[in-house]
């Protein structure tokens, strides 16, 4: 589920979420399954557990993640849920997770020129150029709810592990 193309051109912003899954092995394929299925109507281009990474739809498309920002963005889903407390976010299982998504964060930075800096919702609005939540897109365009990928992620030790990427 995703539209061909990008009209915008390059993606200008990556969009973290969380699948609302508990981590678990086989969550990400899991997801990935579940996008694939006809009665759905969600996507991302990723989806990352502390085991692997699942690709659902190409970064030269248009994943259907966060309205106001699908044109724009690169989607990755967190095996993860958004009320988790900071302590569940120091797990070793989740930081393998944090760490497989930051290799892939870091290389996406590269292939399309994003900074590796967190941008919030008036940044986003603006059009600049960085890695936000989905939170942030809800918040800049209105038309969704989702505060993911949490009050409580980790970004500034995230955005240490993109960089150390």
């Amino acid at each position: 589920h995703f539209s061909s193309g990008r009209p915008s051109g390059s993606p200008r912003i990556i969009v973290m979420h969380s699948t609302e899954n508990a981590i678990a092995p086989g969550v990400a394929r899991a997801v990935a399954n579940y996008f694939a299925a006809p009665s759905t109507q969600a996507s991302a281009h990723y989806v990352v557990d502390a085991g692997e990474i699942v690709q659902c739809v190409q970064e030269a498309d248009e994943a259907w993640a966060a309205p106001g920002a699908n044109e724009s963005g690169i989607h990755v889903e967190h095996a993860a849920r958004a009320t988790w407390a900071e302590e569940a976010w120091l797990a070793p299982e989740v930081e393998q997770m944090l760490a497989r998504s930051a290799g892939l964060v870091a290389a996406i930075c590269r292939r399309h020129g994003v900074s590796v800096e967190r941008i919030g919702a008036e940044a986003v609005k603006r059009g600049e150029r960085g890695i936000c939540g989905h939170v942030d897109v809800s918040r800049a365009f209105r038309q969704s709810d989702h505060f993911d990928p949490g009050p409580r992620f980790p970004w500034a030790r995230f955005l240490e592990l993109v960089r150390a990427s």
